[in-house]
């Protein structure tokens, strides 16, 4: 499994901590928690507890942290190279997540705007940030 995506985890929580408890959009959020809280299913990984917890909590305490969501992307994806039962779990969560995002995202409207491949043309956009997340690792642009 290649690297959660700490965006993705991110705006999960940001999603989860500005709806009221009863809110559908919260579900995404829930799904990961009742996930992470399940026991591993090897024996090793078992007497350590359930890996994730902890970091799931300190993204939950401050949703906006890059920090935390790094820390419990980094914890999930080593569980999940240990687990393959977690493994298919946390790859159906992360499928649901990026359809319920693209579903909850409002279209993007650039006025005479051109896209060319990977290339996008426009007027002035501003408060657009575009993150990219690869093997050389995570880069910003605005």
């Amino acid at each position: 499994m290649d690297s959660l995506s700490v965006a993705l985890l991110v705006k999960a929580a940001l999603t989860a901590v500005r709806h009221p408890a009863e809110a559908p959009e919260r579900g995404v959020w829930h799904q990961l928690a009742a996930l992470v809280a399940q026991p591993p299913a090897t024996v090793q990984s078992a007497s350590s507890g359930e890996p994730g917890v902890r970091e799931l909590d300190a993204l939950t305490a401050a949703p906006a942290s890059e920090a935390r969501a790094e820390a419990l992307a980094d914890v999930l994806t080593r569980r999940a190279g240990r687990d393959p039962q977690f493994r298919k779990g946390l790859e159906a969560w992360e499928h649901e997540a990026r359809n319920r995002s693209l579903q909850d995202e409002p279209p993007l409207q650039a006025v005479a705007s051109g896209v060319q491949g990977s290339v996008l043309q426009t007027g002035v956009i501003s408060g657009v940030s575009f993150v990219t997340y690869g093997p050389q690792g995570r880069q910003a642009d605005t």
